[in-house]
């Protein structure tokens, strides 16, 4: 086994103490054994920097590295401070609070083995649990897509509509990570900006089989993601400015904030890269109020209509 490919795998800790042994344990449990572990606990406020030490002291065995942030950095930052130190031909990314199938190395390392210089990463759907580990009867994917008619292709044009891929399902090509130059730490979330860039050069491998699952509880990030979403949805779409499905999200976002009063710079920003489509949006690049903007969208769906009935 010690001349398989070493995985590495960076997990990332926030007052997590309830789920850390059990998403340990789900390491260790791995039937494949070439692999080390980078843990950062992120300036938790509860026991999480015990558990993992209690851990760690009872499984010397194991290749741990454990850092602990004297202040909280945020997950972009982690992930590159742990990148920077691993040395695996492959990296897994692990929020300590979900869990791995025993099996998930041994057949993703064999997958991306057997891969072309084409393919950057695998993922596969995972399954949904609570607090105390009970199954959900949906999985992932199928809360972000109607259909999951999924297989190995090119996806970035399906991940510029919306983020389906389960993080900690993911296993990804070092050097593609590198070329990448790492994760954008100026935004909050590390996986939908990285599966956009790695997706514009490279297909993904998908695995039929749920390699993982997801804990849906009061405290992680997919309770949080909607509203920091707003802060950075504009800085991961940009880069994609050029596709007319990139310009059509950011719009989409854009016209959320301008109708709720909130926009603060997105309006110039927007018009800086892309061009005013139709009349009514003039009131948004100008930032006039929304009920001018309603009745423009009105006058230009009737004339559309008077134009062409049909």
């Amino acid at each position: 086994m010690q001349n398989l490919p070493l995985v590495s795998i960076l997990c990332l800790c926030y007052n997590q103490e309830k789920f850390i042994v059990e998403s340990l344990e789900s390491i260790k449990a791995q039937i494949y054994t070439n692999y080390e572990v980078l843990i950062c606990d992120d300036t938790s406020s509860d026991n999480s920097v015990q558990v993992i030490d209690g851990w760690i002291a009872k499984n010397p065995d194991l290749n741990i590295t454990f850092i602990k942030h004297p202040e909280n950095k945020g997950i972009t930052k982690t992930l590159n401070e742990l990148l920077d130190l691993s040395k695996g031909k492959y990296v897994q990314l692990l929020a300590l609070d979900d869990l791995l199938m025993s099996d998930k190395f041994e057949r993703h390392v064999a997958m991306l083995q057997n891969s072309s210089d084409n393919v950057s990463m695998v993922f596969s759907d995972a399954h949904l649990i609570d607090e105390d580990s009970n199954l959900y009867q949906n999985k992932f994917i199928a809360r972000h897509l109607p259909y999951l008619s999924l297989k190995s292709q090119n996806y970035y044009e399906m991940l510029l509509t919306k983020n389906f891929i389960p993080a900690m399902s993911v296993l990804i090509k070092r050097q593609n990570l590198t070329d990448e130059k790492g994760f954008d730490e100026s935004l909050s979330f590390e996986d939908h900006d990285m599966w956009l860039r790695l997706s514009k050069k490279h297909d993904f491998l998908f695995d039929p089989i749920a390699s993982c699952s997801y804990r849906l509880h009061s405290n992680n990030s997919h309770k949080k993601k909607n509203v920091i979403n707003e802060a950075m949805f504009f800085k991961t779409f940009i880069k994609h400015k050029e596709h007319v499905l990139a310009r059509d999200k950011i719009f989409e976002h854009l016209e959320k904030l301008y109708l709720l009063k909130s926009l603060t710079d997105e309006h110039h920003i927007f018009y800086k890269h892309f061009p005013i489509k139709s009349f009514p949006e003039r009131f948004i690049k100008y930032n006039l109020k929304p009920v001018l903007y309603k009745l423009a969208l009105q006058l230009h769906k009737l004339l559309a209509y008077v134009k062409d009935p049909y």
